[in-house]
């Protein structure tokens, strides 16, 4: 049982029901956790926009990708792999980011990867930055770490309430196809 339940629509001041259009945000939990307090969703949802458009939707996703499996958040993992394979992810970049393998990238992309890590856990060295520094501009770094950020900040607060994920089962650290369209596309094995 969550500890700050997903609020219903009804529950929601109208104002704010906009937001949950399949268009949108859908009906994911976490959404509806933040609804207890919608000023701070909307905000919260303009500036991660901002810094999703700095990144590009596929190395956005990369990144989500490599901080939720580093922290261990299967919450945001689980949502990632349904969003990541509709914005040019492959399950089988997907399951190299879950086993931790980021060598089949190319440079611009496994040099991000690295940096997620290193800012998740603290370690970035002159040498990661620098590697970072040579395939992306100040700007895209900037919005790099902030999403990074966000990211670390939203798998420990999605702990701390406890949120369950949609749809019953953990889709795994290193998804398949089969559980992949059984999960998310409704089909059955």
């Amino acid at each position: 049982m969550p500890r700050l339940p997903p609020l219903e629509l009804d529950d929601i001041p109208e104002a704010y029901h906009h937001l949950f259009t399949d268009d949108y945000l859908g009906d994911r939990h976490i959404f509806r956790a933040w609804a207890h307090n919608p000023e701070v969703l909307e905000a919260t949802l303009e500036y991660l926009n901002t810094l999703y458009d700095q990144l590009g939707q596929r190395r956005k996703e990369l990144v989500i990708l490599t901080v939720a499996q580093a922290r261990g958040a299967r919450y945001e993992w689980h949502q990632h792999v349904d969003i990541a394979r509709h914005k040019g992810v492959t399950l089988e970049e997907m399951r190299a980011i879950g086993g931790g393998d980021f060598s089949s990238f190319d440079d611009a992309e496994f040099v991000l990867l690295q940096y997620a890590r290193a800012v998740e856990s603290g370690t970035v060295t002159d040498e990661i930055h620098d590697a970072l520094a040579r395939e992306y501009s100040p700007a895209e770094i900037v919005a790099a770490g902030l999403l990074i950020d966000f990211y670390v900040g939203l798998c420990n607060y999605i702990a701390s309430v406890d949120l369950p994920f949609e749809g019953g089962e953990f889709v795994g650290w290193t998804p398949n196809d089969e559980a992949v369209s059984r999960l998310f596309d409704g089909e059955s094995s």
